[in-house]
């Protein structure tokens, strides 16, 4: 027969003012518990410690209290949980935090510890210790959800073992927090332009390079498998006139041979047959796959992708001088003398243009280049490194058939649509911190 053991197990949870733990950022200890946009509450009622306090705890007994976390903003956002121990120390082995088992779970599916091997306290303490504490879920702006904490004593079988725990305590908090970056991120990547948000850029359309008044472009489909490149001087409109190189052999037949004349070898663009007393000049004109075209000189350079940064610290970045640099291998410097404000977007564009097209964020920051980010984002395939003045890269994305970042990369999106991260500011340097966006969203 087990013997009678009296425990207490306190777990509070505390928030509190802003400090930085590598990428997870917190709150501490006030009478209203939120961290940024979180609201968390249990019970219907705002945090208050402890969550739960456990007398009398034996071997086989469990304690479990539900804590639900609303995301009041406007973005998503990734939380996160730390167990810290504030009780005292126990003086001697074994401490009741390494038996004590924790399982913490959202909508009946396990997140930490259960199903997902087992969790004591004292592991939960452990892992606490990661820069981004223990990674729970998403939660969508608006949406409300409900982590289920649950503490287990297990039952060991050994009634020697057990009463050594009488007595015994562990009081800790539970420190709940966002995931966010420490430094400027992309956010979203709008490369495939359809035709209700303006043109794609000069390369996507087949336009390979525009020197001075030159433009060198491509004609597809001029016969079975064939390519073919022009080049042609740009005008207010300017005509393409392309031909394909063609090897012709053109012969000539004479009905019969006179004054010693062959009939076979008479070939050439212009022969003379000899027939006897009297000479015929026979002219040949070869004309072989001759197409025009016609282009608007002024909207050769035009390009409406853009590219959405994010900024997750909790203070205004300048953008002078930072650089982007996709597979052409060159940096585009940004000039403008503009910061991206605290938990703040920034969308930028070779000029103004694009914005005509879509209805973003108000509130982001406007960034012109003056000219496309390296020869512009192939939708086939590119990279963007984002870096910073000192050329130090701090984010990066590829997709397509762009390895150089991620092999393989980010899968292409449909014509119109973009890439987006999952949680603003989240960065795990994954192809999974990424999907596709339909509608894209600049600035939200």
């Amino acid at each position: 027969m087990k013997k009678a053991i009296r425990k207490i197990l306190i777990l509070i949870l505390a928030l509190a003012v802003i400090a930085r733990f590598g990428n997870f950022r917190q709150e501490r200890s006030r009478p209203v518990y939120a961290v940024g946009d979180l609201v968390i509450t249990h019970g219907g009622n705002p945090l208050g410690p402890p969550i739960f306090t456990v007398t009398n705890m034996l071997p086989g007994d469990e304690e479990s209290q539900d804590v639900v976390v609303t995301n009041s903003g406007t973005v998503p956002r990734f939380v996160a949980v730390r167990g810290v121990r504030t009780g005292p120390p126990d003086e001697l082995d074994p401490k009741f935090e390494t038996v004590l088992e924790i399982v913490i779970s959202e909508g009946g599916t396990d997140l930490y510890g259960g199903t997902l091997g087992t969790k004591t306290v004292q592991d939960f303490f452990d892992d606490s210790t990661d820069p981004n504490g223990i990674l729970l879920s998403i939660v969508n702006p608006s949406d409300t959800t409900t982590y289920h904490f649950e503490v287990t004593f297990p039952e060991s079988g050994d009634n020697d073992f057990d009463n050594q725990f009488q007595g015994k305590s562990v009081i800790f908090d539970l420190i709940f927090g966002v995931i966010t970056g420490e430094s400027l991120v992309i956010n979203e990547v709008y490369y495939e332009v359809d035709g209700n948000h303006g043109v794609d850029s000069p390369k996507d359309r087949g336009i390979v390079s525009i020197n001075g008044r030159n433009i060198t472009v491509i004609i597809e489909g001029n016969g079975a498998g064939s390519t073919n490149t022009v080049t042609m001087t740009i005008s207010q409109y300017c005509n393409i006139t392309q031909s394909n190189n063609a090897t012709i052999n053109n012969g000539v037949i004479v009905i019969s041979n006179t004054g010693g004349n062959s009939a076979s070898g008479n070939t050439g663009g212009s022969t003379s047959i000899i027939t006897g007393a009297a000479n015929a000049v026979v002219n040949i004109i070869n004309i072989a796959n001759l197409n025009i075209g016609t282009c608007n000189g002024k909207k050769l350079g035009l390009n409406d992708e853009w590219i959405e940064i994010y900024n997750p610290t909790d203070h205004a970045i300048s953008l002078k001088n930072w650089r982007l640099r996709d597979n052409s291998g060159s940096d585009t410097v940004i000039n403008a003398n503009k910061s991206v404000p605290a938990f703040g977007f920034a969308l930028i564009s070779k000029d103004a243009r694009p914005w005509s097209f879509w209805n973003e964020n108000p509130l982001a920051k406007k960034i012109e280049l003056g000219r496309q980010i390296g020869d512009g984002l192939d939708n086939d395939g590119d990279h963007v490194y984002l870096k910073k003045p000192d050329g130090t890269v701090v984010d990066a994305v590829g997709w397509g058939d762009d390895t150089a970042v991620w092999n393989p990369a980010v899968p292409l999106v449909a014509l119109g649509s973009s890439i987006e991260r999952l949680v603003p500011g989240f960065d795990f340097d994954l192809v999974s911190d990424w999907d596709e966006q339909a509608p894209p969203t600049p600035g939200i």
